[in-house]
């Protein structure tokens, strides 16, 4: 594939043209969006010190940023019309992200070998994507794309272990080691927050704080048998100052739209969902997260017309 063709101008060209094949178009971008990455692997060969991979790592965050801002305006291009082609084609795109690292075993699950390392700009990527993108969903009321992201699981063979592990969306957030230990030196509760803080506007990191809570909440639902990443941990939430996640659902049109999100059919089912829910987020100085119900509206939900 010749990722210098299907880029996201092609996109928008193919918008402004009325492309029939818009879908192909699009699949095929998010196709060579997921082999640009492969440019910023980082090869421990050259690197002779711990410092020395502690920068490659920075230098590869910041050189991602661009990707990430890139793919967000398409995402946004269609989100804005809730526009069929994103639960056409963006959880195909997540499924095959990972399958991208597991091919050129790019080990995505933490660790403080060198080996583990080198892969943390990859790590702070994922989770910003993830976030991200979940912050626009739910943004433009893209539920159904939501759904369809975060419900879904799949088997992915590991090579390297001889294994088969059931993952989700909660393999794209891992603890990253050179941020929150090694670049952590005025000890800070989380550095990866500070730096997801320093890339965004402040009005976007708000909506930020909130999509990373609700991925938490969501993972109470959908959580994986996999030990090392059962659950999503909100690390934002340093920075949180809301009770409300999601402040519209007092609204009854809004629930009746966001309902597909928690799988159920009525309030009364909802607020079921919510009080019978085990909360297992230990709430010891490093998330910020409100309780369940109250993060989810329980009291106040579908009370507006």
């Amino acid at each position: 594939m010749n990722v210098n063709v299907w880029t996201s101008e092609a996109v928008v060209n193919a918008v402004m043209q009325g492309n029939p094949n818009l879908e192909v178009v699009m699949s095929n971008y998010f196709k060579a969006f997921i082999l640009r990455l492969g440019d910023y692997e980082i090869r421990l060969e050259s690197i002779t010190s711990i410092v020395e991979l502690n920068q490659k790592v920075l230098e590869g965050i910041s050189q991602l940023e661009a990707l990430r801002k890139e793919f967000l305006s398409v995402v946004e291009m269609f989100a804005l019309s809730n526009h069929a082609i994103l639960e056409k084609t963006l959880p195909a795109f997540f499924k095959n992200l990972i399958g991208f690292y597991v091919e050129r075993d790019i080990n995505l699950y933490s660790g403080e070998s060198a080996d583990m390392l080198k892969n943390d700009h990859y790590r702070f990527f994922n989770q910003f994507l993830f976030i991200s993108v979940t912050s626009i969903l739910l943004e433009n009321q893209c539920f159904g794309t939501l759904k369809a992201i975060l419900h879904d699981k799949y088997n992915v063979f590991y090579p390297s272990y001889r294994i088969t592990r059931e993952i989700n969306f909660i393999r794209y957030r891992a603890y990253n080691y050179t941020l929150n230990q090694f670049m952590n030196t005025a000890q800070r509760i989380s550095v990866v927050a500070d730096y997801i803080k320093q890339y965004s506007a402040p009005a976007d990191f708000e909506k930020l704080i909130r999509a990373d809570i609700l991925l938490y909440y969501i993972s109470l639902w959908h959580h994986t048998d996999d030990n090392l990443d059962a659950y999503w941990w909100p690390e934002l939430s340093v920075y949180n100052q809301n009770q409300d996640i999601l402040p519209y659902m007092a609204s009854k049109k809004y629930f009746e739209k966001a309902k597909t999100l928690f799988g159920v059919n009525t309030i009364e089912e909802y607020k079921r969902l919510l009080t019978t829910t085990p909360d297992i987020l230990e709430r010891n100085g490093l998330f910020r997260v409100p309780m369940l119900p109250v993060g989810l509206e329980h009291d106040v939900v579908g009370s507006v017309e």
